[in-house]
């Protein structure tokens, strides 16, 4: 079910916005730790509500949601998609609160770092979708894939700053990367995987990484990481320079099948190895790994996220493919006989149980 607005929009939240009392909440955010990645780290001076705690420079929204069809316990496990038919620009936006009155005769209000990235002034007018990413066409599987874990085995990932991880980066991508791949191959995909276990320092790591995914003919390039931050911020994002639809699904999925709050599909033109693979590529930051909460779902529903990976990048299975269990066949023909020559007396043992002696 997806909903579809067009009409005017203005900005709304952050410690600027003075249409807001200090004290205003949100309509379905009743805490910082429940989307710490929309609010300043700290509660601006003289405010309380969290409406002046919204960081204006994240891409956030408000819209008249009709809580029938999008619950409010729901509402932020999807991402929104804003653009502007007069800039042709459009964007991944959090849901944030309810509004605006319609009164107003606005269909949205979107944070002032947003509507300055879509180029936009106030009742300038806007085009949402909600949500987006789960109504688009699945991507087109890929025929080849090469995946690496983020950072390597000297130069390692996530550190205890100032929250220590709960799940090593290092390891956990790795694993995620070699089930993944189990996974596309049996889906008919072709993947080469790559672990850094020789860079000692985090320049040669992003060269050495680079440089094994652009040495492979492929289609697409990934990048498996886990993020970290205060040990309170959480959720799953994917991040991009090209790729934002398939971010944004791939995001999607990985959200659903860990029970992860879904942070979407990121625009990232700033990291090394986004910029320096030669084919489309995306980065995945699986969860918060010094998250508890995050950390928990991840370690239950392992193997539904790497499913939900594979589905996205490598098309999902029928009962027909589904490959069977795997089986030891007893060896078939003669079986070679060993004898074997003892000195002394032997005690006989089967299964811990004693049945003879010999000698």
């Amino acid at each position: 079910m997806t909903m579809n607005l067009r009409g005017k929009v203005s900005w709304f939240g952050g410690p600027s916005d003075m249409g807001v009392s200090p004290s205003e909440g949100l309509a379905f955010i009743y805490e910082y730790e429940a989307a710490p990645h929309l609010f300043l780290k700290e509660q601006p001076s003289g405010t309380t509500g969290l409406a002046r705690r919204l960081n204006p420079n994240v891409f956030y929204i408000a819209c008249r949601w009709d809580y029938d069809k999008y619950p409010k316990t729901s509402l932020l496990d999807h991402m929104a998609l804003v653009r502007s038919p007069r800039t042709g620009l459009e964007f991944i936006a959090h849901p944030a609160d309810w509004g605006p009155h319609s009164d107003t005769e606005r269909v949205a209000d979107i944070s002032k770092g947003l509507m300055d990235a879509l180029g936009i002034q106030t009742d300038d007018e806007v085009e949402v979708t909600y949500p987006y990413g789960d109504q688009q066409e699945e991507s087109m599987p890929y025929d080849r894939i090469v995946i690496s874990s983020g950072h390597g085995k000297i130069v390692r990932g996530a550190a205890g700053n100032p929250a220590p991880p709960l799940l090593d980066e290092v390891n956990e991508a790795r694993r995620v990367v070699d089930r993944v791949a189990e996974l596309l191959i049996v889906r008919g995909c072709d993947v080469i995987t790559f672990h850094d276990n020789t860079s000692t320092s985090q320049s040669q790591n992003l060269n050495t990484i680079v440089a094994a995914h652009n040495k492979e003919t492929r289609q697409l390039d990934v990048s498996v990481h886990f993020n970290a931050f205060d040990g309170n911020a959480q959720g799953t994002e994917v991040l991009y320079v090209s790729q934002q639809a398939l971010a944004a699904d791939v995001s999607a999925a990985i959200s659903k099948a860990g029970g992860f709050t879904n942070r979407g599909a990121k625009k990232r033109t700033d990291l090394a190895f986004l910029n320096g693979t030669e084919e489309p590529a995306i980065l995945l930051e699986v969860c918060f790994c010094d998250n508890r909460g995050d950390s928990d779902k991840y370690n239950a529903k392992f193997e539904a996220i790497c499913t939900a990976i594979a589905d996205v990048l490598g098309g999902k299975l029928d009962a027909a493919t589904t490959p069977p269990p795997v089986t030891t066949t007893p060896p078939t023909g003669d079986v070679p006989r060993v004898d074997i020559q003892v000195t002394g007396e032997v005690m006989i043992f089967v299964n811990g149980t004693q049945v003879g002696t010999k000698g």
